[in-house]
């Protein structure tokens, strides 16, 4: 009886308080200040604010919440983002929210609050309770009672996620994260209810941490971060305002929009200059043109007006057919196209929409034979005829300058980049076609290459002449057998597969590469040496020797000499006795310095007891170069340092395993380490030994060392280079000269030639640079992936196309994943490639957001950016060769203005490339 009583008194001081607010309330902002009737005609714009700007961070948050009528503003037409928002305001919010204002004003529940509240929100506040959003004993358990400003006192973060979480109906979902443990450094400072409602918040995305990792549970909330909860929980509500629409666009142009609900009704509503207009993946604006049929949106309207719409998702539910128009029969309501060489039929709608490919409409007569045009089928609808044409081109006739994007053989298909519009045009290529070489010979269309700059001629829309301008740089390897090297060490021949012969120009600086061999030159390459060769537009830029007919042994024991023969006897740990001859052609060089041959006998041989030690090159039975042993270099295989003369076993490349006696306290030479001893070698480290003068002996053991680096710092004073490896560990290092620099493919080689933010290629003995090779970084926007060739189209920042090769060894990075998958990889992603110390291709892909600019500091080079929803950082160093630009024009750093929006792309966390829109 005692509850029945207290629900009547309820109901009783409900009544009296509504009655009292018929004659007049205070006036409410944030819920702010409270019209009479929020779904007048004048509320259509009440979206706007003078003070939330375009570019404020909360403005899709803000705009959206003032559309669905759940706020609006103070006098002067302001929001006052800024103003921190009290208990009693959240709960009007979040029951305007969830589409309850009209039941606050039917319901009967009413109660004589334990706190105080200010007249005009208590029915808010006793529906609130009466629904399960506050409760009674959780708001006064920290000892508030009728004196206490409850209504008034400012919400927390911990308490709008509690009250978010109820108001969506993830109480449930609360209650299961309770005892969850929270990742933030500041958990320790939640109140003991809240846990779950942070946990689940978190979870669903509708609130975030700072920065330093902490929640700050007991801040003050701002009246644009409650717009923002809200808006960010909307996606996840169980009860919605009636204002809210969602479906497919069923029908689009520049004053409707159609939309088909889950109902499978179809509604229309305008659309005006104040519609607003944003994407759901995030807080960008988009234009009209971004939404087509089809398309999924969430739309917010008023008596029929759309007042905001959201592209939820932008995936089409049509089928599409292109093709090249032969004929229209209006009568018929018909259209015939050209695909694949036959001429297809397709049934139109009464109503099909006709528009160019900027969404712009046209009518139906408009459209000639051989335009290229798009023939779109909903799919949400049971009929099987066209609803939607665009026109994608019409019948060309002209001459052009380009780069060649793509090649499509199986639709014989050809798309330039056209210079002097920057934009992308493809054509039907056929036996027709004719393809001119930069010579101005006359070839087929497997000579025609992506990336070739060309002219090219159209006549009414058909592909006449390619002209190639000048060739893409084309990379390509090939495999094969040395056949012979010219006399001036230009042109390379090898034996391919099949027997066939290849000639292959060698460009400026190629590498070359010998397992075992020290800096090699075209001069170590023998003939009957399996080699692969990198090519670039068909010249060797490396060489690499995979299995030769020369062999080599290292430490090999002299046994005897025939002078007459000119037969050296050897003996070696892995291949026993071996006999090889003397030539007039063998190099003979003994303690570094040549010998010749009549002193062969004295010099190796001397009185017969003294057994000299060689490193020699047989081909065959001939000897091709033979020296005695100094310096021994291989891998660790094994370290005995339990006795006075440590024992080193090492393994060549030649595959032999040998075993030295160290000096006591011989020093180890490492890079970035001083004072090495042999207790800081381990197994697998790449070693060079050097001998006594009897070659028994260790005196001195260099570590070797070859990684890929990014330059961070060049000093031209001291030729010093600090550079980065790939786990972000510096290193400082001197180039001694500029004979230590290799530059494929170019014919400089200077100190000056190694930049900032590029990559090289080093290799180090002890603690001394052996050489640097300058590796070619490729940063541009993809224009094609080929999974199956392997091979990806980079458009780089200078415009030039190129087809890189990556092969089936690479590896893809984007923030902290990787990935082997090159599907993953999408057209006009930004990339950066480059090949590591094992030449696997290493494929960077930038991270791209568009933000918005705060200035530009000359002094760091830094580009400062405002602040956002996520607490994404907000400064960043620009590459010492970022491309800025707008369309094909490179601008300034100076040219970015405050509150101007553009795309950043970030590599390493710098930016490379900034694209104004």
């Amino acid at each position: 009886m005692k509850s029945i009583n207290s629900r009547q008194a309820r109901r009783l001081a409900a009544a009296v308080l509504a009655l009292s607010l018929a004659f007049g309330s205070p006036a409410f902002a944030a819920a702010a200040e409270t019209k009479s009737n929020i779904s007048t005609g004048s509320s259509v714009n009440s979206q706007r604010f003078t003070d939330v700007g375009d570019q404020h961070w909360a403005i899709k948050h803000v705009t959206k919440l003032a559309s669905l009528g759940v706020i609006e503003g103070y006098e002067k037409g302001e929001y006052r983002p800024e103003h921190s928002v009290s208990q009693q305001e959240v709960i009007v919010m979040a029951l305007r929210f969830m589409g309850l204002e009209s039941e606050v004003a039917k319901s009967k529940a009413g109660t004589a609050l334990p706190f105080t509240v200010d007249n005009f929100f208590k029915p808010y506040v006793a529906y609130a309770i009466d629904r399960g959003l506050i409760n009674i004993q959780e708001e006064t358990a920290d000892g508030t009672n009728a004196k206490t400003a409850w209504g008034a006192k400012e919400a927390s973060r911990e308490w709008v996620a509690k009250l978010v979480i109820r108001a969506i109906g993830k109480q449930e979902l609360a209650n299961q994260q309770a005892q969850s443990s929270s990742s933030f450094a500041d958990s320790k400072d939640f109140s003991s209810w809240a846990s779950g409602y942070i946990n689940a918040a978190v979870s669903l995305k509708i609130v975030q941490g700072f920065e330093d990792n902490s929640f700050k549970p007991k801040d003050k909330v701002t009246r644009a971060q409650m717009a923002t909860f809200l808006s960010r929980a909307d996606k996840e509500a169980t009860s919605r305002s009636s204002r809210v629409v969602t479906g497919y666009v069923m029908e689009l142009t520049d004053r409707k929009i159609s939309v088909l609900n889950a109902k499978g009704e179809t509604m229309e509503y305008t659309l005006s200059s104040d519609t607003a207009l944003y994407s759901g993946k995030d807080d960008s604006r988009i234009s009209l043109s971004n939404i087509k049929l089809t398309n999924e949106v969430y739309l917010v309207q008023n008596q029929g007006a759309a007042l905001y719409i959201e592209l939820t998702n932008d995936q089409q539910k049509m089928e599409t057919y292109e093709g090249t128009l032969a004929e229209i029969f209006t009568d018929r309501m018909m259209a015939s196209i050209q695909r694949n060489g036959k001429n297809e039929l397709y049934d139109l709608f009464p109503t099909v929409t006709v528009t160019d490919k900027d969404g712009r409409g046209l009518s139906l007569s408009s459209l000639t034979p051989g335009s290229v045009v798009e023939l779109k089928r909903n799919t949400l609808l049971k009929e099987s005829k066209i609803s939607q044409i665009v026109l994608k081109q019409t019948p060309v006739s002209k001459t052009s300058e380009g780069t060649v994007l793509s090649l499509n053989k199986d639709s014989n298909q050809v798309t330039f980049l056209e210079q002097g519009t920057g934009q992308n045009e493809s054509f039907t290529l056929t036996t027709r076609t004719v393809v001119k070489l930069q010579d101005g010979t006359t070839a087929d269309l497997s000579k025609l290459r992506v990336g070739d700059a060309v002219n090219y001629e159209v006549k009414a829309n058909e592909l006449q002449v390619v002209s190639v301008k000048k060739p893409a740089d084309f990379s390509q390897s090939v495999e094969g057998t040395m056949a012979s090297l010219s006399s001036d060490k230009r042109i390379l021949t090898i034996n391919k597969a099949g027997g066939s012969l290849g000639a292959y120009h060698i460009a400026d600086n190629a590498i070359i590469t010998i397992d075992g061999l020290t800096n090699p030159s075209l001069f170590d390459i023998e003939s009957g040496d399996q080699l692969k060769m990198d090519l670039v537009n068909d010249k060797i830029v490396k060489v690499s020797v995979t299995s030769r007919s020369v062999k080599q042994f290292v430490y090999a024991t002299i046994l005897s000499y025939d002078a007459n023969s000119k037969v050296v006897t050897i003996s070696t740990e892995s291949d026993g006795v071996g006999a090889y001859r003397l030539t007039d052609n063998t190099t003979i060089r003994f303690m570094g310095g040549p010998v010749q041959q009549s002193n062969f006998q004295s010099t190796f041989i001397g009185n017969g007891n003294d057994k000299k030690r060689v490193d020699l090159k047989v081909s065959k039975d001939k000897i091709v170069q033979i020296e005695s042993t100094m310096n021994v270099e291989g891998t660790i295989a094994q370290i005995n340092t339990s006795n006075i003369t440590n024992d080193l076993t090492i393994r060549t490349a030649g595959g032999q395993n040998l075993t030295f006696k160290v000096n006591y306290g011989a020093p180890v030479e490492m890079f970035n380490k001083t004072n090495g001893t042999i207790t800081d070698l381990k197994v697998g480290d790449a070693i060079r030994l050097t001998l006594t003068g009897n070659q028994d002996f260790v005196t001195n053991l260099m570590a070797k060392k070859t990684g890929v680096y990014k330059v961070l710092v060049t000093n031209s004073s001291t030729n010093q280079v600090t550079a980065k490896d790939e786990t972000g560990s510096q290193l400082t290092f001197k180039v001694e000269n500029n004979d230590q620099i290799i530059n494929p493919g170019k014919q400089s080689h200077a100190f000056s030639d190694i930049l900032i933010d590029e990559y090289v290629k080093a290799s180090f003995s002890g603690t001394k640079l052996d050489n640097l090779q300058l590796l070619n970084s490729v940063r541009g926007k993809v224009t094609n992936v080929d999974v199956g060739a392997g091979t990806l189209t980079v458009q780089d920042f200078q415009g030039n196309i190129q087809v890189i090769t990556v092969g089936q060894q690479f590896t893809i990075r984007q923030n902290a994943n990787t990935s082997a998958a090159l599907n993953t990889i999408k057209q006009n992603d930004r990339v950066e490639i480059i090949r590591d110390a094992n030449d696997k291709a290493i494929i960077q892909v930038a991270t791209a957001t568009k933000r918005t600019v705060s200035s530009y500091d000359t002094v760091l080079n830094q580009l400062l950016l405002k602040p956002t929803a996520n607490n994404d950082k907000t400064s960043y160093n620009l590459f010492a060769k970022a491309y800025l630009h707008k369309g094909t024009q490179t601008v300034a750093p100076s040219t970015f203005m405050e509150n101007e929006e553009v795309m950043v792309y970030v590599i390493d966390d710098k930016i490379f490339e900034i694209e104004k829109p």
